[in-house]
């Protein structure tokens, strides 16, 4: 508890905005967290001593993700105290991220609890970084703490502009050679894709993103449905940049897509007025991870363009691994090991690289110059000038190129997998490395890098 000592030191430094106007003598039963190796000068809130060095009313509050150590037997105590004391300590109320209407929130000076029980306990709040140094990190039940900080490029500038192509009455197979190629191991293109009949019927391909433009064509009379079903955007489900749409019609669109009849779902993190930060990350992994604790038989594959330098991205999604989600990344798109950007960095994460297809009449694979390599990278998929739809119109299809392209033929890749047998996450990205198109990709010679290309054509383990 405690004592009045305590309240004249606060007093005298003037730290009430850290309170947010509640007095500390409502922080009884704080003590069950304390640092790691308490001092006098880091001591616990039970001690009657003065608080950790939080920092003055001049010092700024900033956005932190913060994981704690859970396990299978500790889960409901650990998240019960470390909430508890957040919560009367510092009087924030707490929102659970998966059902929040963002728009409703007025002052963002509160607990953003991303948690899934069982699976995962962590939260995005503001705190000063002296406190977070001198206190929080040091606590017993903290992972990770790290600032939540906005990704300037999210997708690193993949966007490379081509000419629209022609929408025509049938599959225009002669133009979209990306499905030509990783149905076979072999060149020439033989102008069709070959895939399953089931082509990904039953299974759920959540695409974090931008959201998608529900009334493309693209997504038109497909067996497989397609919904934008969780915004971290405000109120907004519209995709108002266009990557989520273009990501998704190569996941399963009715002509682009690798698993047609797969159902679609967006999950909206970034758009024309919302940055992507490594919370919005985190809150759609976790989002994904809450349905498949929901009903823990549904067949979940995880599509992510994004790349971050925040470990807590790269912890969340290997908790989604764990969970049984068949979680795809792309690689990154700045020619720099991708081992060091999050998720990629995750050794059980599918991390996938770009190629371009040669013109006629020498047709060859190339690694994209842009794209990122090394160890991390699970294998490599076209990424450069691919067929994709826009969002300009209901019929447009331009093409783009980047690792956010290559990601979600893999994406689709499984889902034709998983539409045929029940598959683990390590058991599928098993099967991608096993039928994979073997020491075909040309350029790698100073980019060390596993020498696979994505092959769909058995599509089974």
């Amino acid at each position: 508890m405690f004592s009045k000592r305590i309240l004249n030191i606060l007093f005298i430094f003037n730290l009430t905005s850290f309170i947010i106007s509640a007095p500390l003598t409502i922080c009884d039963g704080c003590d069950h967290l304390s640092p790691r190796s308490p001092s006098p000068q880091i001591p616990s809130p039970s001690d009657d001593a003065a608080c950790p060095n939080i920092g003055g009313t001049n010092e700024q509050f900033i956005d932190y993700n913060v994981m704690l150590k859970t396990n299978a037997t500790n889960y409901d105590s650990v998240v019960k105290n470390h909430f508890e004391m957040l919560e009367k300590c510092l009087q924030k109320e707490r929102y659970n991220v998966h059902e929040l209407d963002f728009s409703s929130i007025k002052d963002n000076n509160v607990i953003f609890d991303f948690s899934v029980k069982g699976m995962i306990a962590g939260y995005t709040t503001k705190f000063t970084k002296s406190f977070v140094e001198n206190y929080l990190s040091k606590l017993n039940d903290v992972a990770i703490v790290n600032e939540n900080k906005v990704i300037e490029d999210p997708f690193e500038n993949e966007f490379i502009k081509q000419a629209p192509l022609v929408r025509k009455a049938e599959r225009p197979v002669a133009k979209m050679p990306n499905l030509d190629r990783i149905d076979q191991e072999n060149y020439p293109l033989n102008l069709t894709y070959i895939y399953p009949d089931s082509a990904g019927a039953g299974v759920d391909v959540f695409v974090v993103d931008s959201g998608i433009f529900l009334e493309h064509e693209e997504f038109q009379g497909r067996q497989g449905k397609t919904v934008t079903e969780k915004t971290f955007c405000g109120d907004s489900l519209v995709d108002d940049d266009g990557h989520g749409t273009n990501v998704a019609s190569i996941v399963g669109g009715k002509t682009l897509g690798v698993a047609s009849n797969a159902n679609i779902i967006g999950v909206k993190i970034t758009g024309k007025d919302c940055p992507v930060n490594a919370q919005n990350i985190i809150n759609g992994i976790t989002y994904v991870m809450q349905q498949k604790a929901n009903n823990p038989e549904r067949k979940i594959v995880l599509n992510l363009s994004a790349t971050s330098r925040d470990s807590a991205v790269g912890e969340v999604a290997s908790k989604a691994v764990e969970a049984g989600i068949h979680f795809v990344v792309g690689a990154g798109n700045r020619n720099l090991d991708a081992c060091g950007f999050f998720p990629g960095k995750i050794e059980t994460v599918v991390t996938v690289a770009s190629t371009k297809i040669t013109p006629l009449p020498n047709q060859l694979d190339w690694a994209s110059d842009f794209t990122n390599w090394e160890k991390c990278v699970t294998l490599f998929a076209p990424g450069e000038k691919v067929p994709v739809a826009g969002i300009k119109s209901a019929s447009e299809i331009t093409s783009e190129s980047g690792t956010s392209l290559s990601a979600p033929h893999v994406s689709g890749a499984i889902a034709l997998m998983l539409a045929d047998g029940d598959y683990t996450p390590e058991q599928s990205k098993e099967g991608l490395l096993r039928i994979a198109t073997k020491d075909k990709i040309q350029g790698l010679d100073f980019r060390p890098t596993a020498n696979l290309l994505l092959r769909t054509r058995n599509a089974v383990i």
